[in-house]
């Protein structure tokens, strides 16, 4: 039996857009990307199998809806998982654009009165405005050792956010159960204390390219970064942490400006985009 050429194959889903990646392919792993001559990747729109896995609570809760559709939409990331966050809202964007178009509706409280605002936001203008990550480029001095910092990736990312959700149902249910005895409460959030503890830890390492020394070892292991963060003084600590946390806030999505829609109002105000992985691909 010979394979045949589907006919109705140019008739397929082709390429909607073609985006350039804020990290410029930088930070993904081994093979997990196949950067075109061009610096963008093709992005393709949606399908209905898609939209069906973004609507299914456990795959969204576990991240495995996201990492499926950047896996259809951006076949050129062939490890959705190691995709550097700092391409992740612009990748999510495109897709959204491809499969909908530029226009987004959304709905935002004003600061000043707490009318709930409507407007149609040009996703085209947001996808502009997202700057390339060279801010990760350049090295930073801390007493003596000098740090290189990259973005997280998806897979930490994810992991981080269901170590955290469930730490907080931990204590929420912890606090709300009438019948525990007060030093297993005392003992079950010691416990979610170091679980959170270790997760603040791991964050700050999965931010840290490589540590270099003044005698010029460069130290690019996770393991020996983790077990330095672990063991240094507090404040050399609360140093790299307020590095990696200012670094993120200057590749984060810019605010938006907007005036209210009430008449009584109308005063400005920005708001910053925060987009919901539940609802932003409808």
């Amino acid at each position: 039996m010979t394979n045949t050429v589907n006919p109705l194959f140019k008739h397929f889903r082709q390429p909607a857009i073609h985006l350039k990646l804020p990290s410029s392919g930088r930070w993904y792993a081994d093979n997990a990307l196949d950067l075109p001559i061009t610096g963008e990747i093709p992005v393709y729109p949606m399908t209905i199998k898609d939209e069906l896995t973004m609507k299914t609570p456990d795959a969204l809760m576990n991240g495995s809806s996201m990492a499926d559709l950047v896996t259809s939409c951006c076949p050129n990331i062939r490890d959705p998982w190691s995709v550097p966050t700092v391409d992740m809202d612009a990748i999510f964007i495109a897709i959204r654009m491809a499969s909908f178009g530029p226009g987004m509706d959304i709905r935002v409280a004003c600061p000043h009165c707490q009318n709930t605002n409507e407007y149609t936001l040009d996703l085209r203008t947001v996808l502009d405005r997202i700057r390339p990550a060279t801010v990760y480029e350049t090295p930073v001095r801390i007493g003596q050792l000098q740090f290189q910092f990259r973005p997280q990736r998806y897979r930490d990312v994810n992991q981080n956010n269901i170590v955290s959700y469930e730490q907080q149902r931990l204590v929420d249910n912890i606090i709300q159960n009438q019948e525990l005895p007060q030093d297993e409460k005392v003992r079950l959030f010691n416990e979610s204390f170091e679980k959170l503890r270790d997760l603040n830890l791991k964050i700050v390492a999965n931010s840290v390219d490589s540590i270099t020394t003044d005698d010029g070892i460069v130290v690019t292991d996770y393991t020996q970064i983790m077990e330095f963060l672990d063991n240094v003084g507090r404040d050399t600590y609360s140093a790299i942490r307020e590095n990696v946390t200012q670094i993120i806030d200057q590749v984060r999505l810019e605010e938006i400006k907007l005036t209210c829609t009430e008449e009584a109002c109308g005063k400005n105000f920005t708001n910053r985009l925060e987009f919901d992985q539940a609802n932003f691909f409808e």
